[in-house]
């Protein structure tokens, strides 16, 4: 007892399992302690993707493992209700007089900690160092002022050449390398072959990772997804191996091919490192600078680097506060106060801008639908817990847009089924930017196309059912019937939009028989999902 109170304790996170920023990184390993709690309640709180939970258990006993291992004292609670549950009870057992923690992540990790503090829990809370920018960074951009009205949109770009000119990543003399902030243009290619895509590692389980399977399986057998081949690196030597790979092997051809999709070649390019960067196994800090580093020695093309860069200091410090000032979408300006799901199926704030209101359909959930660019990218995520930007951008959310399906209701589905979704980055970039849900807020238009950009980015239609060049009848993909008649029900709000101009004047175009045959298309295909049976786990 005596020795666990001359310790600093410190509460590490499930997110946040690194040593290297931070007080532990500032407390000498014989003078820190750290706790580490396992909640039973949280795992069981949604169906979350049964390699989901493995993860992230198998990752903190790792970590557990590895400062142990290093002179730190380590307090590991098995608890069935909250994280705030188990650090009372172990400040109660221990006499701690009180326990430092970097400000979560998750505002619903916040939440729990807040009423455990009502309930006596002596928690310091420090700022949590592992993010590239501060509250003030994005404060100062948008000009916000504490309790004050929100502005009309926030535009990522203002954000992002903030954040290059104060870290100086990519920076020559105050201007940004290459002349442009942005190559993004240029990073639209198609894939066909042209250079051949890496053979990833994989890291079998040991005996920990089996335990924690083990114990999945056991505890958690009806959520979603399948644990099959789990390979994922819960080490901080292959958390390091994993990232070495993706930066020499898959960045440098990155650029070109990050908006492409495939069915034989799933992720490409892709680094994946999404997975281990939002449990800090590998740090922000780490991709951007050795991506920057390996740019300047000439390893990595500068559009292939700067992609990657914003992706990073970019989309996801900005959708992170994006989150933290509407508190989770539950405050928004006066001009964007919208519609908000009164039934949605949502444990968070449900705005629907355009009034999507049709339960998620059986298809997301691995009932085949025949549109093989869905089924492809579904089954991948039910393989894996994962799927690369675009197949969820201009697939998943794609379609549910496109058919009015609650957005609320897809921000829950990525929330359980994708291994790297937490509240601060899954609600932000669905209830924003894929959906259109927030008015604007975050996206000057919505994410919506038909068949033709499916066609051109993906090999996905060559072995459709569907021919994508036909619009209506016999054999007709139904995005392009859902696109058009999307953009007739929702003119009212979108029709003024200028970065619709083009779109809409097509619209305009069309006879009324064709409107016709378009919408009756259109009914057709969501029936038909409306109508399929959910499938069981």
């Amino acid at each position: 007892m005596q020795q666990a109170r001359n310790r600093h304790w410190m509460y590490v996170p499930y997110d946040r399992l690194t040593d290297r920023t931070g007080p532990l990184r500032e407390t000498p390993a014989n003078e820190a302690g750290i706790i580490l709690v396992e909640s039973e309640a949280k795992g069981h709180r949604r169906l979350y993707h049964k390699k989901k939970i493995a993860l992230l258990l198998a990752n903190e006993r790792h970590f557990a493992l590895e400062q142990a291992a290093r002179g730190v004292a380590v307090l590991y609670v098995t608890e069935k209700g909250s994280h705030g549950d188990g650090l009372l009870k172990m400040q109660a057992e221990y006499g701690l007089a009180s326990i430092t923690v970097m400000k979560p992540a998750e505002r619903e990790l916040r939440i729990d900690l807040a009423h455990a503090c009502e309930r006596g829990l002596r928690l310091n809370q420090v700022e949590d160092t592992t993010w590239l920018s501060k509250e003030s960074d994005f404060d100062t951009v948008f000009k916000l002022k504490e309790g004050g009205e929100l502005p009309n949109a926030f535009v990522m770009d203002r954000f992002y050449r903030f954040m290059r000119k104060k870290s100086g990543i990519l920076m020559d003399q105050g201007e940004p390398v290459g002349g442009r902030f942005s190559f993004d243009e240029e990073n639209r290619q198609p894939y066909k072959g042209q250079v051949p895509v890496p053979k990833r590692p994989v890291y079998p389980p040991d005996e920990v990772t089996r335990e924690v399977l083990a114990l999945v399986e056991r505890e958690y057998p009806h959520t979603f997804g399948s644990l099959e081949g789990f390979d994922f690196p819960v080490t901080e030597k292959d958390c390091k191996s994993f990232w070495k790979f993706a930066l020499q092997k898959c960045l440098p051809t990155f650029g070109p091919y990050e908006d492409a999709m495939r069915d034989d070649e799933k992720d490409l390019f892709h680094s994946k490192t999404s997975t281990l960067v939002n449990i800090s196994r590998i740090l922000p800090s780490d991709l951007v600078e050795d991506t920057s580093a390996a740019y300047v020695a000439g390893k990595i093309p500068l559009g292939s680097a700067e992609g990657f860069i914003r992706q990073v200091i970019g989309w996801r410090e900005f959708m992170r506060h994006v989150h933290r000032v509407t508190d989770g979408y539950r405050k928004l300006p006066k001009a964007k106060l919208i519609f908000m799901e009164k039934k949605a199926e949502a444990m968070g704030a449900s705005p629907s801008a355009l009034h999507a209101t049709k339960p998620l359909p059986a298809a997301y959930w691995g009932a085949a639908s025949g549109m093989h660019c869905l089924d492809t990218v579904v089954k991948q995520v039910i393989d894996e817990g994962w799927s690369h930007h675009i197949t969820r951008l201009m697939v998943l959310s794609n379609l549910a847009t496109l058919c009015g399906f609650s957005p609320r209701a897809l921000t829950d589905w990525f929330w359980i089924a994708y291994v790297d979704a937490y509240d601060w980055v899954v609600e932000s970039n669905v209830l924003g930017m894929s959906t259109y849900a927030d008015g604007g807020l975050t996206a000057t238009k919505p994410y919506v196309s038909g068949a033709a950009y499916i066609n051109r980015m993906s090999n996905y239609c060559s072995s459709c059912q569907y021919d994508p060049k036909k619009s209506t009848g016999p054999g007709s993909c139904p995005f392009t019937a859902l696109y058009w008649t999307f953009l007739e029900r929702n003119q009212e709000v979108l029709g003024r939009n200028m970065r619709l101009a083009m779109p809409y004047n097509s619209l305009r175009k069309k006879t009324a028989e064709e409107r016709k045959a378009l919408r009756e298309r259109a009914e057709q295909e969501i029936a038909t999902l409306e109508a399929q049976r959910m499938p069981t786990y």
